[in-house]
């Protein structure tokens, strides 16, 4: 990976079975495969949480429609991003336009079952 050029550009190289992480050019890590792959994964956890955040707006916008809605699940887990949502649920006026004759409280969510019942005589 490498980014533009003169702004902060890193790169990933293999020697052997070690993984080098260099950015404008300088050495910063160097250590075994297995672990280079941990540093990745921990690394992603935080820029799902910062994107999380980057998009927090949309975010609120969206899980207030659902929350509107009376749909069972949210797009978000974090306390603040859902306690904007469901005050923008609660206090926006544009949701109660967008839904009119929406989804209606009768609606029934969840796996159908089949019933089985005797095979009809033939008499």
């Amino acid at each position: 990976m490498t980014a533009a050029p003169g702004r902060n550009s890193a790169r990933f190289l293999q020697h052997e079975d070690r993984v080098l992480l260099l950015i404008d050019g300088n050495l910063i890590a160097d250590m075994p495969w297995d672990k280079m792959l941990e540093f990745c994964a921990a690394g992603q956890v935080v820029a799902k949480k910062a994107e999380e955040w980057a998009k927090a707006t949309r975010l609120v916008a969206d899980s207030a429609l659902l929350i509107r809605t009376g749909a069972p699940f949210g797009l978000t887990n974090h306390p603040l991003i859902l306690g904007e949502a469901v005050k923008e649920a609660v206090t926006n006026r544009d949701l109660r336009r967008y839904l009119r004759g929406g989804v209606k409280s009768q609606e029934v969510f969840g796996t159908p079952t089949v019933v089985g019942h005797e095979p009809r005589s033939e008499t």
